[in-house]
């Protein structure tokens, strides 16, 4: 009797180490994960707009990590327009729930996901406004993705641990006819 109570005991505090174990290395493991997000621009209407009119620029921005989610504050979208042919407009922009801009001169535009989380495999997409200013072009438009420290309002540097630099860059085109 007394050895089946031995045995029964041992064989539990097995099973609760190897419980333990697994949440433990589970634990670990998603705080150790990497995470990724890439941009991605794209022109609307061929990248084509008439002189005086306004044209819109998706820019799509994913996060590709299977598991973890983007923070708040944490991403910054760089976009840049050729000066003088065209500029970015002050409004009608496009932007999810949560994101704001943190500057626009005019030929560049920056904006945070401010309150807006990004779940795992998830993506936004925001419409940038851009008049056709002088007929030109075809020229080329940049997206560019960084990061900051995780805190209002977004516009310190920081990083994304494991993000790949390689897909943080993408361009477009604008051309304005007649």
């Amino acid at each position: 009797m007394l050895s089946s109570i031995l045995l029964y005991t041992h064989f539990n505090m097995k099973f609760f180490k190897l419980i333990f174990l697994f949440f433990s290395s589970t634990f670990i493991y998603k705080s150790a994960v990497s995470q990724n997000a890439l941009i991605n621009i794209l022109t609307k209407d061929i990248g084509i707009v008439h002189k005086g009119g306004t044209v819109f620029l998706e820019v799509t921005i994913n996060n590709t990590d299977p598991t973890a989610y983007i923070d708040v504050y944490k991403l910054r979208a760089k976009i840049s327009v050729p000066t003088g042919l065209a500029s970015i407009a002050i409004t009608g922009h496009e932007l999810p729930t949560g994101w704001t801009i943190l500057s626009n001169d005019g030929s560049t535009i920056m904006l945070s996901n401010g309150k807006n989380m990004i779940a795992a495999n998830d993506v936004r997409i925001l419409l940038i406004a851009i008049k056709g200013n002088n007929i030109g072009g075809p020229s080329t438009v940049a997206g560019q993705l960084s990061f900051s420290d995780g805190i209002a309002p977004g516009d310190a540097t920081g990083t994304l641990q494991g993000d790949n630099p390689a897909d943080n860059f993408s361009t477009s085109t604008i051309q304005v006819i007649k």
